[in-house]
C-alpha cells in the first residue's frame, strides 16, 4: 500500500509540475518569436513580466537539467549495480580514520540528498556503527563529481565556490559525524525501522538472488524514471520560484537586503531549506542571484541546502528517532551558520 502510494504521489505531482513547465516553455515562445527563431507559431499577446520569468527561468533549466539527467543516470546504475554495504566493509573501526574515509565516499557512490536517507537507514539496519552512515549521508550530496562539476560550470569554472562548498560541507558532516560517534550509537531508528531491517538482514540473501535474475537494464530504466519525475519536480518547482523572485521583487531589492548583515545568509539558507532542489542542480538556482548576493549567503544556499532541507527532514523523520533529527537539524544549522561566518 505505501510503495503504491509513493507511486501514485511522485508521478501525480511529477504530471503537474510538468504541465507547469510546459506552459512556460510556451509563454516564452513570444520572446523566441521576436529574435526571429520562430515564426510559424503564434500566441495571444503575454504580459512582459511573464516573458522576463520564462526568459529567467528557462535559463535556468537549460543550464541544469543536463546534471539532473547525468545524476539519475549514475543512481540508477549504482541502484542495480553495487551494494553500498560492500564498500562499506572496508571502512575501518577508528572513528578519527573513519570519518575522513567516509567524507570521500561520495566520490565512489555519488548519490545526492534525494535518495540519501534511505541508503543511511539501510547502512545502519545492516549493523553499521551509524556515525558512519550520518557522515556519508551529510558529506556525499556535495562532495560527488557530479555537484562539484555542477558547481563549477554553474558559477563560470571558478574553483573557489567548487573548493569553498567542499571544505564547509566536509567540515560540518566532520563535526557532526564525531558528536554522532560521541553521543548516539545506539536506537536511532524508530521502532519500525528496527523491526523492518531485522526482516531485511533475514532475507538479503534471498532478495540478492532475485535480483540476479531480472533484467537489469529494465530495472535500471524504471529506476531513472521514478527518481527523474521525483527530483524534477523540486528543481522544476525551484528554478520557476528562484525566477518568479527575481522577476517580481527584483534586483534592486536583492541588492539591498545583501548589505543587511545575517539576513541575506538567513534568507538563502531558509530558501534551501524550502526549496528541496537536488544537489547535482542547485547550483544553478544559486548562480542566478550572484549578480545581486555577495559570495557568503550563496555558499549558505550551496553548503545547507543539500545537508539539511524540507524534504530531507521529513524522510528522516520517518526514519530516525525524532531525539536523533532534532539534533541533525540544530547542529548543521548552527554550524552552517558559524562556518559561513567564519569563512
Amino acid at each position: 500500500m505505501n510503495h503504491w502510494a509513493r507511486r501514485l504521489y511522485v508521478e501525480g505531482t511529477g504530471v503537474l509540475v510538468i504541465a507547469g513547465f510546459l506552459y512556460m516553455i510556451l509563454s516564452g515562445v513570444t520572446t523566441i518569436e521576436e529574435k526571429g527563431w520562430l515564426t510559424m507559431l503564434s500566441l495571444p499577446h503575454i504580459p512582459s513580466s511573464i516573458q522576463n520569468l520564462s526568459t529567467v527561468f528557462l535559463s535556468i533549466f537549460i543550464e541544469g537539467i543536463p546534471f539532473i539527467l547525468l545524476g539519475v543516470l549514475i543512481s540508477s546504475v549504482i541502484q542495480v549495480s553495487i551494494q553500498e554495504e560492500t564498500l562499506f566493509r572496508w571502512i575501518p573501526k577508528n572513528p578519527l580514520l573513519a570519518i575522513p574515509l567516509t567524507l570521500t565516499l561520495g566520490l565512489v557512490l555519488p548519490i545526492c540528498e534525494c535518495g540519501i536517507v534511505p541508503v543511511a537507514r539501510r547502512l545502519i539496519q545492516k549493523g553499521l556503527p551509524p556515525y558512519i552512515p550520518f557522515t556519508f549521508l551529510l558529506a556525499a550530496p556535495v562532495i560527488n563529481p557530479i555537484t562539484l562539476m555542477a558547481t563549477y560550470f554553474a558559477f563560470g569554472s571558478q574553483w573557489d565556490m567548487v573548493i569553498n562548498r567542499a571544505l564547509l560541507a566536509g567540515g560540518i558532516a566532520t563535526v557532526m559525524g564525531l558528536l554522532c560517534y560521541r553521543l548516539s550509537n545506539q536506537g536511532v531508528l524508530t521502532i519500525n525501522e528496527e523491526c523492518e531491517g531485522a526482516c531485511t538482514c533475514h532475507h538479503g540473501q534471498e532478495h540478492a538472488r532475485a535480483l540476479d535474475q531480472r533484467d537489469r537494464m529494465s530495472e535500471a530504466l524504471y529506476h531513472g524514471i521514478f527518481e527523474l519525475m521525483n527530483m524534477g519536480k523540486y528543481f522544476i518547482g525551484g528554478a520557476l520560484l528562484a525566477a518568479t523572485f527575481q522577476t517580481y521583487v527584483g534586483y534592486s531589492l536583492i541588492a539591498e537586503w545583501s548589505h543587511q548583515g545575517w539576513l541575506p545568509i538567513l534568507l538563502m539558507m531558509g530558501l534551501a531549506f524550502g526549496l528541496s532542489l537536488c544537489s547535482s542542480a542547485d547550483a544553478f538556482v544559486a548562480a542566478s542571484f550572484r549578480g545581486v548576493m555577495p559570495t557568503a549567503p550563496l555558499l549558505a544556499f550551496l553548503v545547507y541546502g543539500p545537508i539539511m532541507d524540507l524534504k530531507n527532514l521529513l524522510m528522516m523523520l520517518g526514519s530516525f528517532r525524532k531525539r536523533i533529527v532534532i539534533f541533525f537539524f540544530v547542529g548543521t544549522t548552527l554550524l552552517t551558520l558559524v562556518s559561513i561566518h567564519l569563512s
